[in-house]
C-alpha cells in the first residue's frame, strides 16, 4: 500500500507541476523585458515594483520549467520561458539567498530527495518502510510547502509562523530537484 500512496502523490506532484505552478509562472512571473520576477507576493501575483531575479531565481526557473514534458506543460511554451531566463542571466546580478534558520521548503526538498534516492536501493520491508518514509515526507512539503495555486511557503520559524512574506523564484530549484526523481513513479 505505501508504494501505492508515493504513485498517488507522484501524480499530485504532476497535477501541482503541469496545472497549476508552471501555469502560474508562466502567466505572471516574467517581466515584460524578459526573465523572471524575483519573487510573487503571497497572493500568487508580482509586486507592483516587480525586479528582476538575480542569477539563482533565473537558472532556478530553468529547471523548473525542464520539468514541463513530463507533466504535460505546453512543452514549446516552456521552452520559450526558459530561454528567455537564460538570456536574462547575463544581465542579473548574483545574489546569496539565506533561508528561515527553523524549518524551511529546502530542508523539506531535502528529506524527499533523500527518502526517494534510499527508495532506489532499497529491498524487500526496507523498501515498504522507505516508501512509507518518502510518502510522509512528499505529505510534509505539499501539506505545509507547496500552495494550491502553484507557489510556495519558504519556511516557517520557531513559532509557527511564515518566515518570508513572498514567494522567492529561486526556490523553485529545490523543489524541481525533489520532484524530479518522484514524477516517473507515477507512470509505474
Amino acid at each position: 500500500m505505501s508504494l501505492k500512496a508515493l504513485q498517488r502523490r507522484a501524480r499530485e506532484a504532476q497535477h501541482w507541476l503541469g496545472q497549476r505552478a508552471l501555469p502560474l509562472w508562466a502567466e505572471v512571473g516574467f517581466l515584460r523585458d524578459g526573465g523572471v520576477v524575483s519573487a510573487l507576493d503571497l497572493n500568487h501575483r508580482p509586486p507592483e515594483d516587480a525586479q528582476h531575479g538575480d542569477q539563482g531565481a533565473q537558472k532556478a526557473i530553468i529547471q523548473f520549467f525542464a520539468l514541463a514534458p513530463t507533466v504535460g506543460f505546453d512543452i514549446e511554451l516552456a521552452k520559450a520561458l526558459g530561454e528567455q531566463a537564460a538570456r536574462a542571466i547575463e544581465t542579473v546580478p548574483t545574489a546569496d539567498f539565506a533561508l528561515p534558520p527553523a524549518r524551511s521548503l529546502k530542508s523539506a526538498c531535502d528529506d524527499l530527495r533523500l527518502r526517494l534516492v534510499t527508495l532506489s536501493s532499497a529491498v524487500g520491508e526496507d523498501a515498504v518502510l522507505t516508501s512509507r518514509a518518502a510518502s510522509r515526507a512528499f505529505d510534509t512539503l505539499m501539506d505545509e510547502f507547496l500552495t494550491p495555486e502553484g507557489g510556495w511557503i519558504i519556511g516557517y520559524t520557531e513559532a509557527g509562523l511564515l518566515a518570508g512574506s513572498s514567494i522567492p523564484a529561486s526556490m523553485a530549484g529545490p523543489i524541481s530537484a525533489a520532484l524530479e526523481p518522484l514524477l516517473p513513479l507515477a507512470e509505474a
